[in-house]
Order: C-alpha cells, then structure tokens, then sequence
C-alpha cells in the first residue's frame, strides 16, 4: 500500500514524528492520535503492525538520499503537515582520542544534519500555523564529559531552531525546543551501559510519555524554548553565561549525579 492509499480516508491533519519507534517517541504518536492528527511515523525499520491513524515509513535518517525520498512522497500528497517533531536521537559515549569516526558521523548525522535537512526540505508543504518542534537535549547547554560529539550536535541543533524561528516567523510557522535532563528510555540505558555521565541524574529521569505531555502542550500553546526539569534550565543557562562558576560547581554536580545513578541503578533492579 502506497502513503498516498493509506491516507485517503484520512481528512485528519498531518503530523510527522520521527524516532516514532523510539522512547519518546511512542507515547507522542499515540497522544497525537489522541488529539485528532494522523501520524506519518518515520523509524529506521518503518515500525511494526498496523495503528489506526498511523502511517509507518522507514528512513534511515544518516542517508540523505532516504530523506528526500520520504519527503517526494508527502509531498506527492498535496496535503499540509500541521506539525514537524524530531524526536530521532543518537548518542554514543566516547572520550576524544579513542573516538570511532563512524560514531562520530552517525551521531552528527541524526541528530543534528538529518533535523536540518528533513525541515528545510519540509517547509514548503508546512503552513502558517503549522508547528516545529525539536526534542533537544539540557546537553545543548551542559558540556557532557565524554560525549562531546552528541554535545556538540545539540548546541548545533539548539543554534538551528533559534535561527529557524527568525527565519520563518513571517510565515507563521512556530518553532519550538524541549530541552529534557535524562528520559528513562532505552536510549538512557545504553548510555549508562556505555559510560555515559552522572550529570544526567542530577534530577531523577523523566518519563517518555511526560516529554510526550510537553510536546503535545506546545502544540496548543507555543513556546520557543522549554526545559525540563525548569530548574535544571535555568541553573544550565546561568552556567552556560559564567564558564568559570560552571567549572567551581562540577565536582558539587558530579557527586550528586553519581548518588541520582546510583538510586536509579537500584531501582532498575528486579524490573
């Protein structure tokens, strides 16, 4: 079945969600099928059975050329998409001098050039009204000891959403960032499996579905930028001003990010 035959019966508006397969990304298609929209579910292996009110596609989203496929289709659909979330995340810890390139690659390419290229690509077919939201990362502000490739690409894509919303404010297009600590997803635990910091349990983890909540609030009501936990926000922007206070209150950080893993490592037992 082609994307166009899937939509037919469809008049909901559009929303695409990509990492629809992943932690967040779950809960936020169903609350976006919740709330009226049909879902065009971007995921490597195109996800698996059939959802009312959901449109599976696979797109490997470090292969440009798989990305402007995906994009040929909806826009042989002549139909506006309402709403634009990235969710697709990729981090791989790595200390700098034992870095895989291919880490390196594939990390930039998710998250920071396939967001770039699949709105750009996107925007013509957006309409006033219509919404971008980018699942970003407090790791747009924290500098993360051993991953400074993931931290490099969320600084990047916290830079790209700020300009982008200059860009298109005279089309009426709204533009958005969530901004969460760490979300208990696999995501999180391969990174703890990996050697990932103890900055990320400074607060204890959020859940996929309270990231999904947030996103499904901007959708109503706009917002450029939004940090959860706030608290963490605001203590992460106040350091990302002042490098030398960041640099006096990292141990302090560091201690109870090692007590917040600790805490969550005992509570992952016997579930």
């Amino acid at each position: 079945m082609t994307i166009s035959e899937h939509l037919r019966s469809s008049t909901r508006p559009l929303a695409l969600v990509t990492g629809a397969a992943g932690g967040i990304g779950i809960p936020l298609v169903s609350r976006l099928v919740a709330a009226g929209y049909h879902v065009l579910a971007l995921s490597r292996n195109g996800g698996e059975g059939a959802q009312p009110f959901v449109t599976p596609m696979a797109c490997d989203l470090t292969k440009p050329e798989q990305i402007e496929q995906i994009v040929g289709q909806i826009a042989a659909l002549a139909r506006p998409v309402q709403a634009l979330v990235h969710c697709a995340g990729l981090i791989v810890p790595q200390r700098m001098g034992g870095t895989d390139t291919s880490a390196v690659a594939s990390q930039l390419a998710v998250n920071l050039e396939a967001p770039i290229l699949l709105t750009m690509k996107l925007l013509p077919h957006i309409p006033s009204g219509g919404h971008v939201v980018f699942i970003n990362s407090m790791a747009a502000l924290v500098p993360l000891e051993g991953s400074s490739i993931y931290t490099a690409s969320k600084f990047g894509l916290r830079g790209f959403a700020l300009s982008l919303a200059q860009d298109v404010r005279k089309c009426g297009i709204h533009v958005s960032s969530v901004f969460p600590g760490a979300v208990d997803t696999p995501m999180l635990k391969r990174e703890i499996d990996n050697g990932g910091s103890p900055l990320n349990f400074v607060t204890a983890p959020a859940t996929a579905d309270g990231i999904a909540a947030i996103v499904m609030g901007l959708l109503c009501r706009p917002r450029a930028e939004v940090f959860c936990p706030s608290s963490d926000g605001i203590l992460a922007q106040l350091m990302l001003m002042m490098p030398r206070v960041w640099r006096l209150i990292l141990p302090i950080l560091l201690k109870k990010g090692r007590k917040g893993l600790k805490k969550y490592l005992d509570g992952q037992v016997g579930r």
